[in-house]
């Protein structure tokens, strides 16, 4: 049988999972922001644009250094 997690540390294996969800979410976003301007609802499309740079640009920096210090212990270990 395959072992799916080859001896990853659990940091790294988390980071790599608040990775993911993050980037669908700002997959799921930039779906959205596309639908608003397409049907040209102009009160949907700046609020979604008021969400990305209130709270995701600060997220994604947090998802970052998460996954640089995953790196790191990773290499050292």
């Amino acid at each position: 049988m395959r072992n799916t997690h080859p001896d990853y540390s659990w940091l790294f294996r988390f980071a790599v999972r608040v990775l993911k969800y993050f980037l669908l979410t700002l997959f799921g976003i930039l779906v959205a922001i596309v639908l608003s301007k397409v049907l040209v609802i102009a009160p949907l499309l700046h609020l979604l644009v008021s969400i990305l740079d209130a709270a995701l640009f600060k997220t994604m920096g947090l998802v970052f250094c998460l996954m640089a210090i995953a790196v790191v212990v990773e290499s050292i270990r």
